[in-house]
Parts: C-alpha cells; sequence; structure tokens
C-alpha cells in the first residue's frame, strides 16, 4: 500500500497505521436550519436554495454507499470555500473520515445551468445542477478500492442516471481516471511531499433526487431511522 522513498515512508508512518488499523467514526452532523444559518442571505440565490434543499439527505447516502472505512459527516458551516470565484457561495460542507482520520472535506452548491440566472427555485428545481467539490489529504496511503468507492459514489449520485448498469459504469471510470491523474502527480512528487487531491463534479443528481423521493414518500426519515448513517 505504501510507496516512496523510506525517509518519507517514516514520516508518515504514523498516520499510515492508523489509517489502516483505526477503527471507523459514526457520523455526528450538524445539521443547518437553512442556507442562510450563518448569514450571507444576499448570496442565497434560487439555484442554491434548490440545491440546499435536494442534498438534505446527501450525507447520509454517502454513508450508505461508500465503502466501510468511510464517514461523511455534515457540518453547520453553510460557506463554501475556494471555488470558482472570489466571492462567497452558499450550500452543504461535510468533513470526511478515514477509520477516525480526518481525511479533507465535501462542499455542495449550486451548478453551471445554462439561462439559469433570475430564474426561480422551481425552475431550479426542475432542471437541477449541482456542483460538487471533494478535497482529501494524504490519499496515497488509502488502498484504491476504497479510494474508489468514495469517488465514484459522488459521481454516481451527482450525475445523470439514465440506466443503473452504465450510470455505474460510467461512474467508476470517471472516478477512475481522475485517480490516475493523482497516482501521476504522486509519481511526480516523489519523495517530495504528499499531493493532496481534489474531484469536481457538476451534474443533475439524477439518483439522490430518486432516493430522496423515495424515502420521503414513505415517510422515512434517514437521521431519525439510522442517525444519518448506514443502517446496521
Amino acid at each position: 500500500m505504501l510507496f516512496g522513498k523510506p525517509s518519507i515512508l517514516k514520516e508518515y508512518a504514523g498516520l499510515a497505521r492508523q489509517l489502516e488499523e483505526g477503527e471507523r467514526r459514526p457520523p455526528q452532523h450538524e445539521r443547518p436550519r437553512s442556507v442562510t444559518d450563518k448569514g450571507f442571505a444576499s448570496f442565497a440565490t434560487s439555484g442554491v436554495q434548490a440545491v440546499f434543499e435536494a442534498f438534505e439527505y446527501f450525507g447520509t447516502l454517502m454513508n450508505r454507499q461508500v465503502s466501510d472505512p468511510w464517514t461523511i459527516e455534515e457540518t453547520s458551516d453553510t460557506l463554501v470555500k475556494d471555488i470558482r470565484s472570489d466571492s462567497p457561495e452558499l450550500g452543504r460542507t461535510y468533513r470526511v473520515y478515514y477509520n477516525g482520520v480526518r481525511m479533507g472535506r465535501l462542499q455542495v452548491t449550486e451548478g453551471v445551468t445554462a439561462d439559469g440566472l433570475g430564474k426561480d427555485i422551481e425552475w431550479h428545481r426542475e432542471h437541477r445542477s449541482a456542483y460538487v467539490i471533494l478535497e482529501l489529504d494524504n490519499l496515497r496511503f488509502v488502498p484504491y478500492d476504497d479510494v474508489l468507492s468514495m469517488v465514484s459514489t459522488v459521481e454516481l449520485l451527482v450525475g445523470v442516471f439514465d440506466d443503473n448498469d452504465l450510470a455505474r459504469a460510467r461512474a467508476k471510470s470517471s472516478a477512475a481516471a481522475a485517480l490516475t491523474g493523482y497516482l501521476w502527480e504522486v509519481m511526480r512528487a516523489g519523495d517530495e511531499y504528499v499531493p493532496p487531491f481534489e474531484h469536481r463534479v457538476d451534474g443533475p443528481y439524477d439518483l439522490l433526487k430518486i432516493t430522496t423521493d423515495h424515502w420521503k414518500e414513505r415517510g422515512i426519515d434517514p437521521f431519525e431511522r439510522w442517525d444519518g448513517d448506514r443502517s446496521l
């Protein structure tokens, strides 16, 4: 699982051991009451409000789809940072853990939708578009199958879900391509440092909506039933 010169192996030995042998952390969600819970009301566009509403159960669904060591935990912070402009953007934010180790974050805001400027929330509910950023540190010390599970799940939930087998194959292919690019950067860095990983997805979140609608139609609140986690 580990590769590189002895010095970098020694420097990260403790972290690598904790990632490999640690215990999974159950999520402790801090659900924001609204998209403007922390201010910046003027930036809460109709598109942002539609995405915030649609992604209410995103953290739970991620926890139910990814491989066992991962934990996705929503935070109360609705300020999405460091993405497409210097202006504040709003949405939902999540901490990401692997076997109890804080690895990075997920951020969700409105996507880039043609002709969406000035449209009301109903328009954005119909013309769905979300922008999701996954940022992870120290990924080179995590097994490939687990990393593939995380990245492909984001792709699957956010992307087009026109056919089950096709959508899953497409998500896995996109994730594998992103990880190949990351591997290249790891090899380029050599013994200098451990590069961070960043992956961005813009899509209509079809499967997320399908699952959320299914739960709501049947009166299922995943936070009440499963504490926003996978079922035991």
